[in-house]
Formats: C-alpha cells, structure tokens, sequence
C-alpha cells in the first residue's frame, strides 16, 4: 500500500454523498461522522481520504498564531478511521496526522487496534451502551438494586415523564441547571443538534414533572439508523433529589425495548454517572483518547 493514496480534503471539496456511503459501510455508523452531524458540531471540518473513499477521517482542525491544532468537537464523542480499518491503514492515516500538526487531541472509535505510532499519548475512555433487543421484563431483570430503588423514588415522588419538550424550554432547563458554565458557543451548536434532529424525526426530548406539573429533568435522543444516543441531558437540585432522570431512562427502555436499537449512553469518567448509566444493565466498551503536543515551550506549558 501507497502512502499516497491518502490525501488531506478541504471541507467545500468534499463529496458528502461518498462520504455518507462509506460511514454507512461501517460496522458501527456513528452519527458523530456523518456530513450532516459534522456541520453542525464543527463547520468547515476537513478530512483524510484514503483512495476514492474507502477509509476516510473527519478532521476538526483549528489555528492559532500559525500553527494548526487537531481536536475533538464539543457533542461527538468519537471519530477516529471509517471504516474500520486494519493495523497498516490505521498506522498511514495517524502517522499522517502525527507528522502535520503540532498539537492532536483527539477520540478514536473503539474498533480501532491496540497499536499507535510512537510519539502519541494513549488513553482509554469508558463508554455504556445496552442492546434493546430483549423485551422490558428482560432488560428490567438486569437493572442494579440501586437503579431499581431510585425507579421505586420517582415513583413515590409521583414523577411523570412525558415524551416531548420544546427546544427552547430544554435550553432555558440547561441553562438554568448549568449556570452558564457551558459556553454560548456550545449550547447554540447544542440548540442547532436539537433542532435539527426533531425536524428530521430522529431527536426526541424525554421530559419528566413534579405532581405540581414542575419541569425537573429532561434528556434528548438522538436516533441513527440502530444506535441511539442519549446526547444530552439535564435536572434541577429537584430533580436529582426524586431521581426523576432514572424515571425518564427508564421510560425510554420501556419504550423502545425489543427493538433492534442499542442505546449508547456516551459513557463518562464520573464515577456517579458511571453508575447511573451501568445501573440499567449497560455493558462498557473502551475507545481511545489520542494526545500529542510538540508546541512551542510556552504554549506546551499551557495546553498541558
């Protein structure tokens, strides 16, 4: 294999529909690579081709001060090589970006093999995600004791879930809940992911009241062909004292079990969250966080 094969594509020469097919060829298609996604989480992106598509790499590349920086998007959780590809092709394309940019902090899918050029340094991230195949009772079966107490709280507390919320209530909750700690750039990029996805029919709000018909916790959606995310959520103190978001998974498994869907909780590296989201049954998977950072000594001081 030719290292020339590869080549580096700006974003306006892109050509989405082969794009599209080739994300859609991998065994997992994750929604954070899709063209359509990629606009909205990071304009401009550019990517690596191999070929005439055959493996491809979304890359978010910004610059500062004349040298280029590769990261990771707010809301995409993994990228990394699509399809999945084998240890040669793998190394081509990170040896590319090892060798074109001075600063790489970036999330790998986890189909990719335990084998990295020298120079990066690698991490392992927790994701949760649970097969929805089996029926309500069966996938109830699996929930933890601590999980199945906090469902029985909500109850008690006469939690109710309902399956819809406006965009703009979900944002006035996240901002309240959050106290802006979020930029003003990442909740209109996290509005636009919202937006879009319910105009399209594959976004959907769970939204879960007090008896007092008191707002509390909500979580959105996002559907892609057989995985759905749970992309974003957020609760009041009030909600998190009536377990109200264990109501509102719960809704959601109830909902859509014995469906062909997996339900990709994006994992986290809080223990408490961590729990919440393996308290459902979910399984881990392990994908990777690659850094490297030759910048310049003041600045390498700063992005460490």
């Amino acid at each position: 294999m030719s290292n020339s094969e590869i080549r580096l594509i700006r974003h306006k020469d892109i050509d989405r529909e082969k794009w599209d097919s080739c994300i859609a060829r991998s065994a997992v298609p994750l929604v954070y690579v899709r063209s359509g996604y990629l606009d909205i989480v990071s304009p401009n992106w550019d990517a690596l081709i191999w070929s005439d598509y055959r493996y491809i790499m979304p890359l978010v590349i910004r610059r500062k001060l004349g040298i280029s920086f590769l990261l990771q998007p707010i809301f995409a959780q993994q990228h990394g090589i699509f399809p999945e590809a084998d240890r040669t092709i793998q190394t081509i394309f990170l040896t590319y970006i090892r060798d074109h940019f001075k600063y790489i902090s970036i999330h790998l899918h986890a189909g990719h093999a335990e084998s990295f050029p020298r120079e990066f340094e690698v991490g392992k991230r927790t994701n949760f995600i649970l097969n929805l195949n089996p029926s309500y009772e069966e996938l109830k079966t699996n929930y933890s004791k601590h999980a199945r107490r906090l469902i029985r709280k909500a109850e008690e507390n006469k939690v109710f879930v309902k399956r819809e919320l406006e965009t703009k209530a979900y944002i006035d909750l996240k901002n309240l809940v959050t106290g802006n700690t979020l930029s003003r750039a990442s909740m209109q990029t996290l509005e636009r992911l919202i937006e879009t996805g319910t105009n399209k029919g594959n976004g959907k709000i769970y939204a879960a009241y007090t008896p007092e018909q008191k707002l509390c916790s909500a979580a959105y959606f996002y559907f892609d062909t057989k995985r759905v995310l749970y992309l974003n959520a957020a609760s009041t103190d009030e909600g998190k004292a009536n377990s109200s978001m264990y109501a509102i998974v719960d809704q959601f498994i109830n909902d859509h079990a014995g469906s062909d869907l997996t339900l990709d909780f994006e994992g986290s590296s809080i223990a408490g969250i961590a729990r919440f989201y393996a308290g459902f049954g979910a399984e881990a998977e392990y994908y990777y966080c690659l850094k490297l950072n030759r910048l310049p000594i003041p600045l390498r001081w700063l992005k460490k």
